[in-house]
C-alpha cells in the first residue's frame, strides 16, 4: 500500500461557512478541475466505521482561499498557507457527506471559535492550518499574545468539557507559540525526519484498533513528509496508532532521535475529551488514498465521541534504530547556548534560546560566529513566520537567501544582482522551489569549498557549485537581520580540507 506523491491538484467540494466567514462556500472552486473533485469522490468510503450516536457536527477550520490564490499568482514576496489546506478540509467535508457521519462547516473565519459558537459542534478539525496570527502570536509588540486569548480559552475548555479536536499535518507546527495547545495535541513538529520525496515504511502500531482497520493489520510505505516530533510528545501520554519502521527507512541526517522514534498518527485524551492526530498530508494525493482517508474518518469518530476505543500510552520505545547524522561535526547552535557567536547587550535581548531553540524577533544586529571558517560544510535548520526575509551570511557576508519570495531560499542576492548575463545569473538561481510552507522546518546542507557554493535545501539540492566573487579566503558565518522574526534548531559545521 503506498500513497501517491505530490500533485498540483487542490480538491474542492461544495462547503457550508459559517456566518461572516472570510471566504464564500465556492471560493475554493477555480482552484481544482473536474479531475480532482471526481478523486477524493471515489476515495472516500461508503460507509463509516460507526453509526453516529447522533447527528453530528464537526467545525474545520483551514486556510483562506484568497490567500492561497494570492501565493500561487504572485512572483514576490507573499503570504504562503500550506499548499494542500484546502485538499485537506475538503476531503473531510467529503468523508462526512459520503458517509453520514458528520456535517463539516468550512471556515477560515477564527472569529467562529467562541465559547457560544463552539456550542453546536462536536468536535473542531485543524485542516492543515497554521495557527500562528489565528489563534497565537510569536509576540513581536505587547499584547500580541492577549489579544487571542478568548479564542483559546474557548477551544481548550471546548476539548477539556468533552469535545473532540483532530488535528492533521501543520497543526503541529505551533512549536514555543502556544503552550497549552502542545500539551493538548500531544506534540510538536521540530524538523523534517524524512521528506516527501523520499519513500518511507509506516508500522502499525496498534493493529487491534477501529482506527487503523484500514490498513488490514499490514505495513505500508508513504511519500509524505515525515516530521520529527519533540516535546511534550511522550509514548506515556500518546496512544501511537501509526510509527516509521525506522530501521528500513531511508537514511536520512535529520532522522535524529536515538530512540527512533517517529510516530505518524496518535489518540489521546485531554480532561473529559479526546484528540487525534496525524501528520501526513503534505501531499495533496494523500487526500485521494482510500486508506488514508478511511483512517481519517476512524479518527474524526473518535474525536467525536462515536468510535471508543483504548487511549492508554505505553512504554517509551527502547531502541537504538534511529540515525546519530552529526557525529564528526561541530555544534555552532545544539538548542543549549550562543557560545559560539559574538552576542552583544543590545542582541541579547533579541537573540533568545528558549526550550531548544534559538528565536530571533527581527529587531538588533545580524549574529556573527566567533571563528573564522575557510571550507565547510554547514547544516542550519530554520523556520519561518508567515511572511519573511532573512538570510545565512558564508564567506565574507555573501548571503544564501531564507525568505518566503517564490524564488525560493538559497538563491544568492548579491551574486545574482551582479552578474552580466543570463547564464551567468542562472547559478545563483534555485532550481526548484523546496521551501516548506510557513511554520514548518526547513533544513539547508551548504558545502563551501573553493570558492564555490552548494546549497541542499529539504533534501533537494537547489544551488550547484556556483562561483563565489571577491570573496576572502575564511570569514565568520552569520545569521542575517532583515527586520523579521526567525527562529533556528540545529546549526553544525564540518571543516574541509587541511
Amino acid at each position: 500500500m503506498s500513497f501517491a506523491g505530490r500533485t498540483g491538484v487542490v480538491l474542492v467540494m461544495a462547503a457550508v461557512v459559517v456566518p461572516g466567514a472570510t471566504a464564500r462556500a465556492d471560493e475554493w472552486d477555480d482552484l481544482v478541475g473536474v479531475d480532482g473533485l471526481a478523486k477524493i469522490a471515489a476515495a472516500c468510503p461508503s460507509k463509516a466505521p460507526a453509526r453516529p450516536q447522533a447527528p453530528r457536527k464537526v467545525l474545520v477550520l483551514t486556510e483562506a482561499k484568497s490567500d492561497l490564490d494570492r501565493a500561487a499568482k504572485s512572483s514576490g514576496m507573499k503570504f504562503v498557507p500550506h499548499p494542500s489546506a484546502p485538499h485537506c478540509a475538503k476531503a473531510v467535508e467529503a468523508l462526512g457527506k459520503k458517509t453520514g457521519a458528520f456535517e463539516a462547516t468550512i471556515t477560515s473565519d477564527f472569529r467562529t471559535v467562541t465559547s457560544e459558537r463552539l456550542k453546536g459542534y462536536d468536535a473542531v478539525v485543524l485542516a492543515n492550518v497554521y495557527l500562528e496570527g489565528k489563534l497565537y502570536s510569536v509576540p513581536r509588540e505587547e499584547g500580541d499574545q492577549e489579544k487571542f486569548r478568548p479564542a483559546q480559552d474557548a477551544l481548550l475548555a471546548f476539548v477539556k468539557g468533552g469535545k473532540g479536536l483532530v488535528g492533521i499535518h501543520n497543526a503541529a507546527c505551533e512549536a514555543l507559540g502556544w503552550g497549552a495547545y502542545n500539551a493538548m495535541l500531544g506534540g510538536t513538529h521540530r524538523g523534517h525526519a524524512w521528506w516527501a520525496h523520499q519513500t518511507v515504511p509506516i508500522r502499525i502500531d496498534d493493529a487491534r484498533s477501529p482506527l487503523t482497520a484500514a490498513f488490514g493489520g499490514k505495513g505500508l510505505e508513504v511519500r509524505d513528509d515525515i516530521y520529527l516530533m519533540g516535546e511534550p510528545y511522550s509514548r506515556t501520554q500518546c496512544h501511537v496508532l501509526l510509527s516509521v519502521e525506522a530501521a528500513k527507512a531511508p537514511e536520512s541526517m535529520t532522522a535524529e532521535r536515538a530512540d527512533g522514534d517517529y510516530p505518524v498518527s496518535w489518540i489521546k485524551t485531554h480532561g473529559e475529551g479526546r484528540v487525534f492526530y496525524t501528520a501526513l498530508g503534505d501531499n495533496a494525493a494523500t487526500f485521494a488514498d482510500p486508506a488514508f482517508l478511511q483512517h481519517l474518518l476512524a479518527g474524526i469518530q473518535f474525536a467525536t465521541g462515536d468510535l471508543p476505543t483504548d487511549t492508554a500510552g505505553g512504554a517509551p520505545r527502547q531502541t537504538t534504530a534511529g540515525f546519530t547524522p552529526m557525529k564528526g561535526w561541530t555544534p555552532l547552535f545544539d538548542g543549549k547556548s550562543l557560545g559560539a557567536w559574538q552576542v552583544s547587550d543590545q542582541q541579547a535581548t533579541s537573540w533568545l534560546v528558549e526550550d531548544g531553540i534559538l528565536r530571533y524577533d527581527g529587531r538588533s544586529g545580524s549574529l556573527r560566529t566567533k571563528e573564522s571558517f575557510g571550507d565547510y560544510q554547514l547544516r542550519v535548520d530554520f523556520r519561518l513566520p508567515r511572511k519573511a526575509d532573512s538570510g545565512v551570511f558564508v564567506r565574507d557576508s555573501k548571503q544564501l537567501n531564507i525568505w518566503t519570495w517564490a524564488m525560493g531560499s538559497g538563491e544568492m542576492w548579491e551574486h545574482r544582482g551582479r552578474a552580466k548575463t543570463d547564464e551567468e545569473r542562472k547559478q545563483y538561481i534555485p532550481k526548484t522551489r523546496e521551501d516548506r510552507p510557513v511554520g514548518e522546518w526547513n533544513t539547508f546542507l551548504i558545502t563551501v569549498q573553493d570558492n564555490r557554493v552548494t546549497v541542499v535545501l529539504n533534501g533537494k539540492e537547489v544551488i550547484t557549485k556556483a562561483k563565489l566573487l571577491g570573496v576572502r579566503d575564511s570569514s565568520p558565518i552569520g545569521l542575517q537581520r532583515h527586520g523579521d522574526p526567525l527562529e533556528y534548531k540545529s546549526i553544525y559545521i564540518r571543516k574541509l580540507g587541511g
